[in-house]
């Protein structure tokens, strides 16, 4: 091996300066018990649902460009989904049995709300759930927790669809989400 291309000092120091913030994570072992959000740090949050079957553990990014305004229309499906179903969340139709209202939390406190919330719902066999995060009407161009709520959602296994809700239960500033029937399972 040679060893005239190892690092030098200043190499090691930008690479330690580089990596301070790094967290070293650890293997999850499929019958590790029920982890909830550690921190309300800068960091993504680890969740791990409760379940002997399968453990799911997410780690929620965040957006890297705000793409929605306030009066755009969300919408995201998984693969295999009836279309039957989907028009069924689409209009409103399908019981909510819960919601989680964002209005006037940091993107940090809505993150750790919103994974909590989802956690819960699944736990309690919930289908569909309500997700209010508002229209972000103090900035007109683009709606913050909207685009981290769109975001967030795409990324968490056990949400099938999610679509902006009807006028009656928030329009625009809400979303219908639709749950694995059993999350723990897939």
């Amino acid at each position: 091996m040679n060893r005239s291309n190892s690092p030098d000092k200043e190499d090691l120091a930008f690479f330690r300066e580089a990596m301070k913030d790094v967290m070293r994570t650890k293997s999850l072992h499929p019958k590790t018990k029920l982890k909830k959000i550690i921190s309300l740090g800068d960091k993504p949050q680890l969740t791990t649902l409760k379940d002997e079957k399968l453990q799911v553990s997410t780690v929620l990014l965040d957006p890297t460009e705000l793409n929605f305004g306030s009066e755009d229309y969300l919408y995201f499906k998984r693969a295999g989904l009836q279309n039957k179903r989907i028009k069924q969340l689409t209009r409103g139709n399908i019981r909510q049995s819960d919601y989680l209202d964002l209005h006037q939390m940091t993107v940090k406190q809505a993150r750790l709300a919103v994974m909590n919330f989802l956690l819960q719902s699944c736990e309690r066999g919930y289908i569909c759930v309500r997700i209010i995060h508002g229209k972000g009407r103090l900035d007109q161009s683009k709606a913050k927790l909207k685009n981290y709520v769109n975001y967030w959602l795409m990324q968490i296994p056990c949400v099938l669809a999610f679509s902006s809700a009807q006028s009656r239960d928030g329009g625009t500033g809400a979303v219908y989400v639709l749950l694995r029937r059993n999350c723990h399972e897939k």
